[in-house]
């Protein structure tokens, strides 16, 4: 008793799976609906990955653009400070531009021309400062940067206002009042703050 037994007997028609039968187009299409998945997945965390990257990218540029300048002038005006508040360009019991109208009545203007080319960058950097405030204060991401921002540009603005009158003052033979603009102090660390919570 021979029996030949066909192709069709051979190969089953499906394969059981938990009691269930499964064909074979159901089990290629959910290994394709698997390989999809999968470069989903992959594509997803590529673009998260990318755009993390960007993000601290773009935080980078922003703590180079904006604020690493504001420290660096910051800095630049606390050193002109520091040289003028001392010899040979401070009057005894004067402020620094107090000092500069008592010299220049005294001694002439041209004769103090070091002392005026040195407040006059420490009156451009002001604006620098304040224009890199206004560009960065939106995004600030410490509680202190906008205050302190706020403090340093009333100071900037008194500041300029004061040295802009010089020589009104001087033509005119007057003096500037007794209270002079106090630096915000604490500018300087709000600044330094906000440099470590961009990065």
């Amino acid at each position: 008793m021979s029996m030949v037994i066909g192709f069709e007997e051979q190969a089953p028609a499906a394969v059981t799976f938990r009691g269930e039968r499964v064909n074979q187009k159901n089990v290629w299409g959910l290994l394709v609906v698997a390989v999809v998945a999968v470069v989903v997945a992959v594509g997803a965390l590529g673009l998260i990955f990318y755009e993390r990257s960007q993000l601290q990218e773009a935080r980078a540029r922003v703590v180079a653009g904006e604020l690493r300048p504001i420290a660096m002038l910051l800095q630049e005006n606390q050193a002109l400070l520091k040289e003028l508040q001392a010899e040979p360009f401070t009057e005894k019991d004067s402020g620094i531009l107090e000092s500069y109208l008592a010299k220049i009545r005294r001694d002439g203007v041209p004769k103090h021309a070091d002392m005026k080319q040195k407040l006059d960058v420490l009156a451009e950097n002001n604006t620098a400062i304040v224009t890199l405030i206004k560009a960065y204060a939106p995004q600030a991401k410490t509680a202190a940067f906008v205050p302190e921002g706020d403090k340093f540009r009333n100071y900037a603005a008194a500041w300029r206002d004061r040295w802009n009158s010089v020589m009104e003052l001087f033509m005119a033979g007057g003096n500037y009042a007794a209270a002079g603009v106090l630096f915000p102090k604490d500018f300087s660390s709000a600044v330094d703050a906000e440099i470590a919570a961009a990065k």
